[in-house]
């Protein structure tokens, strides 16, 4: 134990060389620092890249939980959390995240792994860059793909369509890669993958998941084509364990913590700490999807203790989105949104769950017509998540049999499958991918409202939500102020408003 507590600290500290060699040009890579390491051996390179995955997807969630309405500030004047105004924000660090930190850690795996023939670790780095790159992507829309990484300081950016085309073919070389691994790779076990310690069906699964996704994307906007979906699924459940980066308990060192924990952990100057401490959860999570009653105080989803803490008088306050907490209430009034399964300082950080997979499942049944198969795994993705939420059987059996949810198949609703997937993903940066999908629906988002104290350049239509994040100012406009123009996104808010392409729009 204490030796591969000691392999693990190790692996963080070569998180941060790696991320430091990588030099001060971000993704561009055209300075190469002699006096750092800029290649290594792929056993050394898996597990960094996983922990700055890790950092990126809890960025990813902090950053959308409060678009997709999971939390609201307590102060109600957010620039950017309530009143979706970035105008004097310098730096949007997720896009430096994916490009400086994951992508270009990945592609040192990538080729060093080819390098010596190792399909096993060649296949994990692909599996790696596509799940940083979909992400990415989701965020921001258009995006360097082509030319990113290879030096050009000033590389275009590629249409959205062109990143998927990109990322669905990259997805299945890494399952012909992992599919193909043998004896003659290099060993992976527990040190040098902290997932799945070196389990190449394990991995094989994950890739399998991440393609469906990516395929769910395209729906229901770009094809509906559902059957491919719910195929990739069911490959995926083959082998499928969560991949989990696992922090370690009792580190105090931000690198070996889960930055939503109470120590708010900060790896770096422009890591964005979570402010969950003044922040409470909003009556679209405790109210409408989890049907607490203000009133009466009675509990009906068994989720909800486990997911907040009530104040000293057993209430769960809630926030409207930009409108702040109650007068006369303090912050201590309101839900303590630490130390649950997602946001302790050990908590481990997912990357995909079986849940999500279910609900994959489910709406991809749904959309197909085959609302038996869709009802049940609606079920299952519910069971998933009340068990990783840590409800005991019992509670999970009487949910499941009471009022909040359809009896059976003929009952089940598309908003049935996506409101409880939405709640699945609680902090998780894909149910924001979600709501776009389906542009807000109030339909499918039952009883979903727009903040009110939105920045001044939002209209008053009720139908103008929040579609992407700008670009980091910091790096586009010092080396791709052309591109950023060609786009309309130079200095302009309105580009917040500008769907995304799988949208449809």
């Amino acid at each position: 134990m204490i030796n591969s507590m000691l392999q693990k600290i190790k692996y963080f500290t070569l998180i941060l060389a790696i991320t430091l060699s990588t030099g001060c040009d971000e993704f561009l890579d055209v300075n190469e620092d002699k006096d750092q390491p800029s290649e290594s051996t792929p056993n050394f390179l898996l597990t960094p890249v996983q922990g700055l995955m890790s950092i990126n997807c809890y960025e990813q969630g902090e950053t959308s939980a409060y678009f997709a309405q999971h939390v609201a500030t307590l102060v109600g004047f957010s620039s950017v959390k309530d009143r979706w105004d970035y105008s004097s924000v310098t730096r949007v660090g997720l896009f430096r995240r994916h490009f400086h930190d994951v992508a270009s850690n990945a592609k040192n795996l990538i080729e060093t792994a080819a390098e010596e023939g190792s399909k096993n670790y060649e296949g994990a780095g692909h599996v790696m860059m596509v799940l940083s790159t979909q992400t990415a992507t989701d965020l921001f829309g258009q995006m360097p793909y082509k030319e990113a990484l290879q030096g050009n300081p000033s590389p275009p950016y590629d249409d959205q369509s062109v990143i998927y085309d990109g990322i669905l073919e990259e997805i299945d070389k890494a399952i012909t890669l992992l599919e193909a691994s043998d004896e003659t790779d290099r060993f992976m076990g527990d040190d040098e993958d902290t997932m799945f310690g070196g389990d190449v069906s394990a991995w094989l699964s994950f890739a399998h998941a991440i393609k469906a996704r990516i395929l769910l994307h395209l729906t229901p906007n770009i094809n509906q084509d559902y059957q491919p979906i719910i195929d990739e699924i069911d490959m995926a459940l083959t082998d499928w364990q969560d991949p989990l980066f696992q922090y370690i308990t009792g580190s105090v060192s931000p690198w070996e913590q889960n930055q939503w924990g109470p120590t708010r952990a900060r790896p770096d100057w422009d890591y964005v700490p979570n402010i969950l401490g003044e922040s409470a959860p909003t009556p679209y999570l405790v109210e409408v999807v989890m049907g607490y009653d203000t009133a009466t105080q009675v509990i009906k989803d068994p989720r909800m203790p486990l997911l907040m803490k009530p104040n000293a008088l057993g209430e769960y306050l809630t926030v409207i989105p930009s409108e702040g907490k109650l007068t006369l209430k303090e912050d201590e009034d309101y839900p303590d949104l630490y130390d649950t399964y997602l946001t302790s300082d050990d908590s481990a950080q997912p990357f995909m769950t079986l849940e999500e997979l279910m609900f994959i499942k489910a709406e991809a049944a749904f959309q197909n017509g085959n609302a038996s198969l869709a009802f049940d795994a609606f079920e299952d993705g519910i069971r998933a998540h009340m068990e990783r939420v840590g409800v005991d059987q019992a509670d999970i059996n009487t949910f499941l049999a009471s009022d909040m949810v359809p009896a059976n198949a003929s009952e089940l609703e598309l908003s049935d499958i996506m409101m409880q997937k939405w709640l699945a993903l609680y902090l998780q940066a894909e149910a924001w991918v979600d709501m776009r999908r389906y542009h807000y629906d109030p339909l499918i988002y039952q009883d979903l409202t727009r903040p009110e104290n939105l920045a001044s350049f939002w209209s008053d239509d009720e139908t103008e939500w929040i579609q992407r994040l700008p670009y980091d100012n910091q790096t586009e406009e010092i080396y791709n102020k052309p591109e950023l123009e060609r786009l309309g996104a130079f200095q302009n808010p309105d580009w917040l408003k500008e769907a995304l392409w799988w949208t449809g729009n």
